[in-house]
Order: C-alpha cells, then sequence, then structure tokens
C-alpha cells in the first residue's frame, strides 16, 4: 500500500542516499515550507517529489524520484495527483514539471495526466522538456 506523507527536517538523510547533491540546508529549507513529499511502499521508502515556484507564482515540480524497484506500481502517478489536488486546494491555476528528453516514460506519464509540452531547453549535457497543466477549480 503506497503512502505519501510531508518530509521532515529529519528526513534528510534518508533522501541523500538517492540525491547528493542536494544539501541539508536546501532540503530543510523546502521540508519546512512543506515543499517535499516522501512515497512510501509499505512502509519502505519509495521516492520523493520536490517542488518549488516557477517566477514565484506556478507550483514546479523540481525533482521527482521513484527507486526503480518501485517503479511500475502507479505511485508516481497517484503522487502527482496527490500533489496536483494539493495546489488546487491552494487555488493554484497551473503547475509546471520538466524531465530529460530521453526519458519517455516520465513523457508518457505527465502526458496521460494532461500536461501539455510548452517547450524545451538545451542544457549543458541534455535537453529537458518543459510541461504544464492547468488545473480546474476546486469545488468550495
Amino acid at each position: 500500500m503506497m503512502k505519501v506523507r510531508y518530509a521532515a527536517a529529519e528526513d534528510f538523510e534518508q533522501m541523500a542516499v538517492i540525491d547528493k547533491s542536494i544539501t541539508k540546508a536546501e532540503f530543510t529549507r523546502w521540508a519546512d515550507n512543506a515543499q517535499v513529499l516522501f512515497i512510501y511502499e509499505n512502509d519502505d521508502f519509495a521516492g520523493w517529489l520536490q517542488y518549488s515556484y516557477f517566477l514565484e507564482k506556478i507550483p514546479f515540480v523540481n525533482r521527482f524520484y521513484i527507486l526503480p524497484e518501485f517503479r511500475g506500481l502507479g505511485d508516481g502517478k497517484l503522487t502527482l495527483l496527490i500533489w496536483q489536488r494539493q495546489m488546487e486546494e491552494r487555488f493554484f491555476d497551473e503547475v509546471m514539471l520538466s524531465c530529460e528528453s530521453s526519458n519517455t516514460k516520465a513523457q508518457k506519464l505527465y502526458e496521460g495526466l494532461g500536461y501539455k509540452i510548452i517547450g524545451e531547453l538545451e542544457l549543458t549535457d541534455h535537453t529537458e522538456i518543459v510541461y504544464k497543466k492547468v488545473l480546474p477549480k476546486p469545488d468550495i
């Protein structure tokens, strides 16, 4: 069974096993601002999603990683749907994310959830595809 929860500053070591480029100060700031979701499958750490704000106003997924042994179970899709719902409930009109052009599985997932390609970034070592999704207005 999949579970998702907000990460806390003390969760840094668990995430650092996956991404050594993140500093403890960065992670603590994200955790303190509820910008990190931790994903568990049957109480085992399965991955994480970290977001911030593009142009300081559009929620943007910066990092989204499911450990290889948990891929294909639907955890990634469900995590994105949970995150999108949270953004809807906060009255955001749209959300954004990106992935490497070589990551066709992620592209299929994002496009299947209604994300539309809005551009590409030519980086030094790869091309990043940028997606946007318009969110429905929440029922209140």
